[in-house]
């Protein structure tokens, strides 16, 4: 597979996530959820996930052999979450 057929897929399922997600119920996205995370704690997640695994790749092009830093996903979602429930975006 080449590159252009990959960013081509990729293209395809971010597109494919965004429909999906403008789609989506707002009624729904905060349902509680007792087993995990609500509709929108997922979809910031993956947002997060995303410009995080972006800047990884970043600095892996701009600095060969560095160290990818770890993150804890949980802490950063629910300090997203809250301050976003608080200041009602």
């Amino acid at each position: 597979m080449d590159l252009n057929q990959v960013a081509a897929e990729y293209e395809a399922a971010t597109n494919k996530f965004l429909t999906a997600v403008a789609n989506f119920p707002k009624s729904d996205l905060d349902k509680p959820k007792k087993d995990g995370w609500n509709a929108r704690q997922i979809i910031h997640h993956l947002a997060d996930s995303e410009s995080q695994s972006c800047a990884r790749l970043r600095r892996l092009i701009a600095e060969p052999g560095t160290t990818i830093q770890g993150y804890d996903e949980n802490m950063e979602l629910n300090i997203i979450f809250k301050t976003i429930t608080n200041n009602k975006m």
